[in-house]
């Protein structure tokens, strides 16, 4: 099978902070990281996740509790078995809008020994929790974005998510039609070449891509290739450059696109990004940015 993970995460890779570890010993609040989401590690003990307008979350086992997008909520040790925890920072290149993240639930809770593939890793990171060694921040961030990906495999081999970009990527044909669109975003697609990369009828597959992932080929398309184009922007790239390299004859059809989509047009989009990184400006930021979430309707 094709390498359904590779383009999205040379482009919208997690960047992970681990910056706890060890008994808790009273509530902790998170969430209030501006663009950014949180992973726990629950080694051992109990905890109790509380969420404004959402029931609590009980962990009594070895388990992962996984919000890829700012979600606040306060962990609450258990009084006689106190959690033993490795929490960290994680944010997407794209921010939490962009295609990876907003792929994902809210919060995703996995118990540690269903990650088979994953348990070196986990041992891995653990242990760098434990000793001082040189290098340990760089070994302990690494290590969860290692997991990271592993956790992604782990979602998509098993279905876990139900509809938008995870769950069409599960699927054995919808896959094959997805990952070309990721790999070749400037390429001149239409429906029946992406219907016979997927090995269906144009009909078929039509119905079928709308159904998995919530929009049209031809939107999900538009909205990858934004997707990149917003990417290469905030890496200081000419709109002439990025318009080509993500499928448009000109930066005027970017143009078009990118301000029906985010309500600005590249430069401007470019230019209040750059001004928010020196400064509060993650709301407007993501007022922006163009909306890839499994739900969106087409």
């Amino acid at each position: 099978m094709s390498d359904r993970l590779s383009s999205l995460l040379a482009r919208f890779s997690p960047r992970a902070h681990v910056d706890r570890s060890g008994v808790l010993q009273s509530p902790i609040r998170f969430g209030d990281e501006g663009d950014a989401g949180r992973l726990h590690l629950l080694r051992a003990g109990a905890v109790l996740s509380l969420h404004p307008g959402w029931s609590p979350l009980r962990l009594a086992r070895a388990s992962l509790l996984f919000y890829p997008r700012p979600f606040p909520h306060e962990l609450q040790p258990d009084a006689v078995a106190r959690p033993d925890i490795v929490s960290a920072s994680i944010q997407f290149d794209g921010g939490s809008v962009g295609p990876l993240a907003a792929a994902l639930p809210q919060v995703l809770v996995l118990p540690l020994e269903a990650l088979g593939d994953a348990q070196p890793t986990i041992a891995q990171l653990f242990g760098e929790a434990d000793r001082a060694l040189c290098g340990r921040q760089v070994a302990l961030d690494r290590s969860c974005e290692l997991l990271l990906v592993q956790v992604l495999r782990h979602v998509i081999d098993h279905g876990l998510v139900g509809a938008g970009m995870l769950a069409g990527l599960a699927d054995a044909r919808l896959s094959k039609a997805l990952v070309a669109l990721h790999d070749e975003p400037e390429r001149d697609w239409h429906l029946e070449d992406l219907a016979a990369v997927a090995g269906m009828s144009r009909a078929r597959f039509a119905a079928r891509f709308k159904q998995v992932l919530g929009v049209a080929p031809g939107e999900y398309l538009t909205r990858w290739r934004i997707a990149l184009a917003q990417h290469l922007l905030q890496q200081g790239r000419a709109v002439k450059q990025v318009a080509g390299e993500v499928g448009y004859a000109s930066p005027a059809a970017l143009g078009r696109a990118f301000a029906t989509r985010t309500g600005a047009s590249p430069k401007a989009w470019a230019n209040t990004r750059n001004a928010g990184h020196g400064g509060s400006g993650a709301t407007a930021q993501q007022e922006a940015d163009v909306e890839f979430a499994p739900s969106a309707s087409g």
